[in-house]
């Protein structure tokens, strides 16, 4: 009881920038079966060149006729799996018109770090059951032969910060022709900005190959093997683009909340999501802090 003091509302609360969500791309849901799982036809494309030999020159005389084109597009079924975020807390009837509030709330200053945590780790509710994930070294595909995880490929394992993402920025733009996600813990990011080597634009934080910077809060920093990564060190992922779907927040209606054994509400608030991302899963470990010299 507050007694004499009287009661007021606790801070707002406002979610960190550059978080998962806010980074990826969100596609217009048709209806609610995404809340199933999807699946998409992934095309990832190597391309080639070729010339016309009555046109072309060598320096040295005329070419040889070019090789005959041949497919450079792979085609891989993916798919992804959903998820659920939730909190639950107990509390009195009396004041029960801001229960529904007072959970949706509840559910805002969790949400974002356990989104990230389970698309990191690939585990929920304790299993390891979220795919795709970052922190992955063995391929699964489920009974369909759709590949649900693909394996992290790592580029260098103890580099400079410096070192490291340039490793991974090669590999990614091998990998993908377009703008990819590097997803860092947030103990790597002073590390980043020490260096020089991420900048914000138009609220967006970038590499200097103009990749987007994912700040995961719940990004735990282990390796493809789940293990946790050394002191002083961390492990950043880098992918293709991500999207995802996500539900309405759900609150329990009052009625079904309430145990009238011990007149204690059990407040329920939670959200399914389901994430994907495209083509390429690439690792880096880099050692923390800045060089000195």
């Amino acid at each position: 009881m507050a007694g004499a003091r009287q009661i007021v509302d606790p801070p707002a609360f406002t979610a960190l920038p550059h978080g998962l969500w806010d980074s990826i791309q969100h596609p217009a849901p048709t209806g609610t079966h995404w809340q199933q799982g999807i699946t998409w036809i992934e095309r990832c494309p190597t391309g080639d060149t070729t010339y016309d030999a009555c046109l072309s020159v060598t320096g040295t005389g005329a070419p040889a006729p070019p090789a005959e084109k041949t497919g450079n597009v792979e085609q891989t079924t993916r798919g992804a799996t959903p998820f659920t975020v939730y909190a639950q807390f107990e509390c009195s009837p009396i004041g029960v018109g801001d229960a529904a509030t007072v959970g949706a709330d509840a559910l805002a200053r969790v949400e974002q770090r356990q989104v990230e945590t389970a698309f990191w780790t690939g585990v929920a509710g304790g299993q390891p059951v979220v795919f795709p994930h970052l922190a992955a070294d063995t391929e699964v595909a489920d009974g369909q032969d759709i590949i649900l995880q693909p394996t992290a490929t790592p580029t260098v394992t103890g580099a400079d910060a410096a070192h490291a993402l340039g490793a991974l920025e090669q590999a990614l733009a091998t990998c993908y022709a377009g703008q990819g996600l590097i997803h860092v813990p947030p103990k790597a990011l002073a590390t980043l900005a020490g260096s020089s080597l991420v900048r914000e634009v138009d609220g967006q934080l970038l590499t200097p190959a103009g990749n987007r910077v994912v700040v995961g809060g719940g990004y735990t920093g282990s390796g493809p093997d789940g293990a946790s990564a050394a002191a002083g060190t961390s492990w950043i992922y880098a992918t293709g683009p991500a999207f995802g779907y996500r539900s309405d927040v759900y609150v329990s209606p009052v009625r079904e909340s309430l145990d009238r054994s011990t007149n204690t509400l059990h407040m329920l608030a939670e959200r399914t999501y389901v994430i994907g991302y495209s083509c390429c899963l690439l690792a880096a470990h880099i050692a923390l802090g800045v060089p000195t010299e």
